[in-house]
């Protein structure tokens, strides 16, 4: 793991989003540096899917402020549409929570993969087929041929949120968020899925002498209510209530030693009291 003195990719100080007369996120901080697995964890509405929305100013209609708001170097409370363009997908790929709805039902998967890495990486043809069927195999899809020529609606749910994983890791981002990603799946494709976010998010450089020349392994930041989950991908975790940070530590101390109600209650929701 790098050292924490490194800059952060987020740095994240006094923020508060509003939508109207309603504030959905009041006075939050987040610091998250490279090599770091971080988790923003609330039950419904507390405002944990706007924060990760946020970082990629995903809000329409939100009015917000901050003290200090950047996402890998860039200041979003300045920054351009071309900035915030090559931000999304290429500095921070974003995982969302139904891969079926980010995905064109009419468009391949191996074009969807093109086209993203088009986006954002300048490679040859035999480059850009090469880094295809190393994502597969990253996210452990199975007959690379066949995924790529196949439609969104002919494969499973389990391999779809794999492929809305290869999306974001299309450009070699140094940040993946992601966004409640097996809540729509059901127990034994959730825990694969875990396991394979932290692997392919383990601090340290890429563990295939195959795989094409590449970044080191990105960062998470992960968005969940499921503490089970947390525990079994992330580091560290900061609680929302109600739009304010309510606790924060390491996941030892926060299963070990909860000290928010709000904590407690996930921890029971999760079948981890008895740790706790």
């Amino acid at each position: 793991m790098k050292p924490l003195a490194d800059p952060p990719l987020v740095d994240v100080r006094g923020l508060t989003v509003r939508y109207g007369d309603t504030t959905v996120l009041q006075d939050v901080a987040l610091t998250l540096h490279p090599g770091e697995r971080v988790a923003v964890v609330g039950a419904s509405g507390s405002g944990k899917t706007t924060l990760g929305r946020t970082l990629l100013c995903l809000t329409p209609g939100a009015r917000v402020s901050a003290q200090v708001l950047t996402v890998c170097g860039l200041d979003l409370l300045r920054a351009k549409p071309s900035e915030l363009r090559s931000l999304r997908g290429g500095g921070v790929g974003f995982v969302f929570q139904d891969a079926l709805a980010t995905l064109d039902p009419l468009q391949r998967i191996g074009s969807a993969l093109r086209e993203a890495m088009a986006a954002h990486l300048t490679q040859t043809r035999a480059q850009a087929e090469a880094r295809l069927l190393h994502l597969l195999a990253e996210v452990e899809l199975p007959e690379p041929e066949r995924m790529l020529a196949a439609y969104p609606h002919e494969i499973s749910g389990g391999q779809r949120q794999r492929v809305g994983l290869a999306l974001a890791l299309c450009a070699e981002p140094s940040l993946i968020v992601a966004d409640e990603p097996t809540s729509a799946l059901d127990p034994p494709l959730a825990r694969g899925l875990a396991a394979l976010l932290r692997r392919l998010c383990s601090p340290g450089p890429p563990d295939t002498a195959t795989a094409p020349p590449s970044k080191a392994r990105p960062a998470l930041l992960l968005i969940s209510h499921d503490m089970q989950l947390v525990r079994a991908t992330c580091d560290r975790a900061l609680v929302l209530a109600a739009g304010r940070l309510v606790e924060t530590g390491t996941l030892g101390r926060l299963l070990a030693d909860p000290q928010h109600e709000v904590t407690r209650a996930l921890l029971q929701a999760a079948g981890l009291a008895e740790v706790a």
